[in-house]
């Protein structure tokens, strides 16, 4: 038994190719192909018109973004102890042995109007001195240039020594530093009366009689 098939190629309105495949009846003969009729054909093809769908655009929103507010930091400054101390170094005492005197030797030191080796240039050597003349009068030429003077030592002071018979010229001293008991420490050069004392040579020694003191510069 055969099946009879039919193939038809037909063109459509569009353009494009339908098929149409069609089935005969069963025989047991020999078939041809035979071509469908126009009323068996598919049906035609009705284009189909497309359409856009335009959507709404949805409206925009303004975005606001909150931040934290933070603080600035206050600055502030340090406390400042503007105090005399904090801002003036104080110039350290000598180091005292056992002892009321002692002599540390020859020292150097630049020109300052005095002859070195002898009391005036130690004193100037120590502080500033503008004016002239052996050590006694420095009693009298100070007083030309203005400086204070007194009777009660001082750290910093010039001890002035009048003239006597183992110092015709007078003598001066620096003074370092005073103590709760009155007496007080000081610096001189070409000072005979201390072991090891001279000419050219610094000594320290501890000052407990004001006896032949004219006084102290300030």
């Amino acid at each position: 038994m055969n099946r009879t098939v039919g193939l038809t190629l037909r063109r459509t309105a569009g353009g494009g190719v339908m098929f149409a495949l069609g089935f005969g009846a069963i025989s047991a003969g020999p078939h041809q192909l035979v071509a469908l009729s126009a009323a068996a054909a598919v049906p035609q093809m009705t284009p189909v018109t497309s359409y856009a769908v335009v959507l709404p655009r949805p409206e925009r929103t303004a975005a606001i973004i909150y931040t934290e507010a933070v603080s600035e930091p206050t600055l502030t400054a340090a406390p400042v102890r503007a105090t005399l101390a904090s801002t003036v170094r104080k110039a350290s005492a000598p180091r005292i042995p056992a002892g009321p005197s002692w002599s540390v030797g020859s020292v150097s030191g630049a020109r300052n109007g005095f002859t070195y080796g002898y009391c005036t240039w130690w004193v100037a050597n120590k502080r500033h001195v503008p004016w002239r003349g052996n050590a006694a009068q420095w009693w009298w030429n100070a007083r030309a240039f203005g400086y204070a003077e007194g009777s009660a030592p001082q750290a910093g002071a010039i001890m002035v020594m009048g003239y006597s018979g183992t110092s015709p010229q007078g003598h001066v001293a620096y003074v370092e530093t005073v103590n709760p008991n009155g007496s007080f420490l000081v610096s001189e050069m070409n000072w005979w009366g201390v072991r090891g004392g001279g000419w050219g040579r610094v000594d320290y020694r501890t000052v407990t009689s004001t006896r032949g003191v004219l006084g102290f510069i300030y």
